[in-house]
């Protein structure tokens, strides 16, 4: 019976992971953890047909005399944390085969990371993700066929995670914003880069899609919308988002029967923006407690009665507030447990001032793959600490009322 590679069983459950996740912690995390590991085993196997100058079971000459003799665990703490690899054997006469890059590695708890960075940016070309571990380690450790192999398995990992199906996962809110980077060699501009992510009706919080999209207008965020639809994606009970007129119209479109809530940090900014400094601070708390009532009436209630107080001495900044009033509120209407997590798009805010971290030294992508594999990988990373949202039977039914009263179809069996 023929033995299977290692690295494919790995393929494999990254495959499944991507469709599927896992049932403890988030499956990103798992995800960066899984594709660091892969990408080692990958290389370790092809230093070996490097090395005897075969395949695996290829017949032929051999550039050494010798066989593959099975593999040995090893573990190596980086900065993803323990990654286990299998280590080709090798049984011939003489000196025994030793994996040059699993040493140069095992010297540098930050290598993998490095090397993904480094990797992502360049644009993923054989010649730069050779030179990429040659800078990383000091030396050249692998093969031209080795780094092709590399660089095919991080763009087919990237392009089946954003084109995967997305029918298994119910979607209770959606969360939407964009970030702007260079894309363009020999240009200034910087485009948008839209990402979403939701929360399941398990409470677990799951990266859903990253696109480019032109400035953020109604045909890049329609296209996008689209292409989660497309994909399985079913209508959610919230979406948040920010004020951009092309989200808010391609959502109407997209998403009839879903409430749409104004990301509240977003629209903080705004109106404080339209006040002196000196009223700021003050203004701020007066409007929590209307962002914050106990029911969707009282938070209306409350807002009319502050715009009307200082209409007259900060008319700008109460028009501001008037005119995104109820969209601000919509949060109100979900089970109290669950408010705080859904009124604002801060996580991906939060992951978006990472992916510019660690893009500030680079002054334009070679190519638009870069670009979002760059950031894909920046999530990965980032979203190691995100938490879940609480999810009772009696939270889910309280939601699947609300879904009747929306038009939209109850679910036949609610997940807690």
């Amino acid at each position: 019976m023929r033995r299977i590679p290692p690295s494919l069983t790995m393929k494999e459950a990254i495959s499944t992971l991507l469709q599927t996740g896992t049932p403890d912690g988030h499956p990103l995390d798992a995800l960066v953890r899984a594709s660091a590991r892969y990408m080692l085993q990958v290389a370790l196997e092809q230093e070996v047909t490097d090395f005897l100058g075969r395949a695996h079971y290829q017949r032929g000459a051999r550039r050494e005399v010798g066989h593959r003799n099975g593999y040995e665990p090893r573990a190596l703490k980086t900065a993803e944390g323990a990654v286990r690899v299998a280590v080709p054997q090798v049984r011939r006469t003489g000196t025994p085969f030793t994996s040059r890059l699993l040493d140069r590695l095992g010297s540098r708890s930050g290598i993998l990371t490095e090397l993904a960075l480094r990797m992502y940016v360049r644009g993923l070309s054989v010649r730069d993700v050779d030179g990429a571990f040659a800078e990383a380690t000091g030396e050249r450790l692998l093969s031209k066929s080795a780094v092709s192999g590399l660089t095919k398995t991080l763009d087919a990992e990237f392009d089946a995670w954003r084109g995967r199906d997305l029918a298994a996962l119910p979607v209770l809110y959606l969360f939407l914003d964009a970030l702007f980077l260079p894309l363009r060699q020999g240009s200034r501009e910087k485009e948008g880069v839209l990402c979403a992510y939701g929360v399941l009706e398990s409470g677990r919080k799951v990266l859903l899609h990253l696109a480019l999209g032109n400035r953020e207008s109604y045909d890049a965020w329609l296209s996008f919308l689209h292409d989660l639809t497309g994909r399985g994606l079913g209508e959610p009970v919230l979406v948040c988002s920010d004020g951009n007129p092309g989200l808010r119209r391609a959502l109407r479109e997209v998403f009839p029967h879903a409430l749409k809530q104004r990301c509240l940090v977003h629209k903080m900014r705004n109106i404080l923006g339209k006040l002196p400094k000196a009223a700021m601070a003050a203004m701020k708390r007066l409007l929590r407690p209307v962002f914050e009532a106990r029911d969707y009436p009282t938070g209306l209630r409350k807002g009319r009665e502050l715009i009307a107080r200082f209409r007259a001495r900060f008319p700008s900044a109460m028009a501001c507030l008037e005119e995104d009033l109820e969209a601000c509120l919509v949060h109100l209407k979900l089970p109290r447990e669950h408010r705080k997590r859904i009124r604002t798009t801060n996580l991906l805010e939060r992951l978006f001032g990472e992916g510019k971290r660690r893009t500030k030294i680079i002054p334009r992508f070679p190519t638009e793959q870069s670009c979002l594999t760059l950031l894909y990988a920046t999530l990965l990373t980032a979203s190691k600490t995100w938490r879940g949202v609480k999810m009772t039977p009696a939270l889910l039914r309280e939601i699947d009322t609300l879904r009747g009263e929306l038009g939209q179809p109850k679910v036949k069996q609610l997940v807690a």
